[in-house]
């Protein structure tokens, strides 16, 4: 008897063998997006196999580690098909703890239309940023954590299905909040989200509102630094509205910041309440070179006195996306860094960062952050 069920046994495997090495593949080509359909991966994945076997799981994590896929299922059929394959994070209440324990959180998006090449990665987009919420994932949230601010670990959620820039994160009552250009959210969980109405300021060049970024002030008020350009002028300048914690709302009562040495053109404020003073890192857009800008003053709105960074590019044609995180006599200093390419196109190749001791305007050389992923125009906040 036993000998009879050895022999069906080897019968079955070589006919499976030879059902699986001489049948007709057929193929399913797999679109990645996470719980809520924000896209994982920028392109899609075509899996080869013959009709009635299964697809497995473990294939699938490959592509995008850190998920695994809701649908355990998955055979291949007779003829070719596409399929939007929906994946939920495998390691959820791990990740979400040691995100909440972390003491650097960070939001940041990723282009989801363009791939890297040599570790650099284009921009897709204009400089309108005409971003309406009705088309998504071109360019998606992303929440990265980290405990040195050097190695940096992504949160494998589902993120809001919205097109998102240049975000900035801060938590209050419970609730963490991300203002982007063009748009504010909120979550609880990371896996449900609530868009925040926040209406065009007529001030503005409409889509012409850019990277908006929290703030607290030396009472602990919040408040939002956002470039804007004006249509009274046509340049972009810093203004600063407030924040109301209790409903999440940005009240659109924008004040332009003032100074006595201030460019025409300025973008990318992040602004820090730091030993006495408040500390303003931008981008200068009236010159070609040596952008970065540090402004210092006593009051938030100014008057403030600008310095340009001694920051060596390390041979990037430029960078943008300032963030500062000031600790002691110590700043440490993030930026998105790029080149041009031969054909003039704008590719980035991600944040990197630079220390300076003691306000001398001295800073050490530029270094990568280390991530999964390239990180661009990040949005960091010190937790503890």
């Amino acid at each position: 008897m036993f000998r009879k069920i050895g022999i069906g046994i080897i019968i079955f495997i070589v006919g499976l063998f030879l059902y699986v090495n001489l049948s007709k593949k057929t193929t399913i080509t797999v679109n990645f997006v996470d719980e809520n359909g924000t896209k994982l991966l920028v392109n899609s994945v075509k899996y080869y196999g013959v009709p009635h076997t299964l697809l497995g799981s473990k294939q699938l994590e490959k592509k995008v580690p850190g998920y695994t896929p809701t649908k355990s299922f998955i055979f291949f059929n007779n003829k070719n098909r596409k399929i939007t394959l929906k994946f939920k994070s495998k390691n959820y209440k791990k990740e979400f703890s040691d995100f909440n324990k972390a003491k650097y959180v960070a939001a940041t998006f990723q282009p989801m239309t363009v791939t890297a090449k040599n570790g650099f990665q284009s921009d897709p987009y204009n400089t309108a940023r005409t971003y309406n919420g009705k088309k998504t994932g071109k360019d998606s949230l992303r929440l990265i954590y980290s405990n040195d601010g050097v190695k940096w670990k992504k949160l494998h959620v589902s993120y809001p299905r919205l097109n998102v820039r240049d975000p900035s994160i801060v938590k209050i009552h419970g609730y963490w909040y991300i203002v982007y250009t063009k748009g504010l959210v909120r979550t609880k969980d990371f896996k449900h989200w609530e868009k925040i109405k926040w209406p065009h300021s007529k001030i503005f060049v409409n889509h012409f509102e850019w990277a908006p970024e929290f703030f607290k002030d030396a009472k602990g008020k919040y408040h939002i630094i956002m470039a804007g350009r004006s249509t009274t002028t046509g340049n972009f300048q810093l203004y600063v509205s407030d924040f109301n914690k209790e409903n999440g709302h940005i009240l659109n009562n924008w004040k332009s910041i003032t100074g006595t040495n201030l460019p025409n053109n300025m973008i990318d404020g992040n602004l820090t309440y730091h030993n006495g003073k408040y500390i303003l890192f931008y981008k200068n857009e009236d010159v070609e070179t040596n952008k970065l800008t540090r402004a210092t003053a006593d009051n938030y709105l100014g008057p403030y006195k600008s310095e340009t960074l001694n920051v060596d590019l390390k041979g990037y044609d430029g960078s943008e996306g300032l963030e500062a995180i000031l600790s002691g006599n110590t700043t440490r200093l993030y930026v998105d860094t790029y080149k041009f390419n031969k054909s003039g196109q704008t590719i980035y190749d991600g944040v990197h960062y630079t220390k300076e001791i003691g306000q001398k305007n001295t800073w050490t050389k530029l270094s990568p952050i280390k991530a999964p992923f390239i990180v661009r125009h990040f949005g960091i906040l010190k937790v503890k």
